[in-house]
């Protein structure tokens, strides 16, 4: 199956001609970094940008999600849009409840998206709300922000919920810094508090393969396995560019199986 249609397209794509030029240009006039997302969001043209993204009577946890997204959106562009699509396959097997890496050290694409297989993972925005499929995510790996010597800064958000006939998605973030030498041994059995890993928890879920993500420990072990199965398998990697079609993708790709 190709590629889908990304949120990335759907939402940020039109910010290349004007806004994302600028924000470079801002942030090299005014020395800051805009791979920190700190620095990146204090820059005029990334404020004027997400005021045009988010109503003005918007929630503050909606101003920082789409705050997250945008600066996402500029680190995808910015390094090179990174796209990988994951074929089943691999999406079941990188959401075993075991996965082990050995000895492996972190090592992944800067920024990237990640899409995965339509309606075969879900996640929730909060523990009160309904279950939406995953598109994808969106993935910033950098020296930390805090410390550079101290390891990887980690920054993901999911995005849940794309469909053709609603307006926007629902999107959840998540952060951490982390120690390059020992991720494997974090990724390698994720947490949750009752039932297994992945394991799915939507009623009638089991009837069509869903598998689901209920803890920040599950997510960022998916990221981190996935990182490593791009990283371990060179020769499982093909480079995609779909001439057309509705609803696929027009970015070039790497399709991983």
């Amino acid at each position: 199956m190709p590629a889908r249609l990304t949120p990335y397209e759907l939402i940020l794509e039109p910010l290349e001609r004007e806004d994302f030029p600028a924000i470079r240009a801002e942030g090299e006039q005014r020395g800051s970094d805009v791979h920190r997302r700190d620095q990146f969001l204090l820059l005029g043209h990334a404020g004027a940008a997400l005021g045009e993204m988010v109503a003005e009577d918007a929630e503050p946890e909606a101003m920082d999600e789409y705050g997250e997204l945008l600066y996402q959106g500029y680190q995808f562009w910015s390094f090179g849009r990174r796209l990988y699509s994951f074929e089943d396959s691999v999406t079941a097997l990188l959401t075993e409840p075991d996965y082990e890496m050995g000895d492996w050290i972190l090592a992944g694409p800067p920024a990237s998206y990640l899409q995965f297989p339509y309606q075969k993972l879900w996640a929730r925005v909060s523990a009160d709300a309904p279950y939406e499929p995953l598109d994808g995510l969106f993935a910033v790996a950098a020296e930390t922000e805090q410390r550079a010597d101290s390891g990887a800064h980690l920054r993901v958000q999911m995005v849940l919920g794309v469909r053709p006939d609603r307006p926007g998605v629902s999107l959840v973030s998540y952060r951490d810094d982390l120690d390059p030498a020992k991720v494997a041994g974090r990724a390698a059995h994720p947490w949750r508090a009752e039932g297994v890993a992945y394991a799915n928890a939507i009623p009638g879920g089991e009837r069509m393969g869903y598998r689901t993500l209920a803890t920040t420990s599950e997510l960022e072990a998916l990221v981190i396995r996935a990182f490593h199965y791009l990283d371990t398998h060179p020769d499982r990697l093909e480079r995609v560019q779909e001439t057309g079609g509705e609803g696929v993708t027009q970015l070039p790709y790497v399709r991983v199986r």
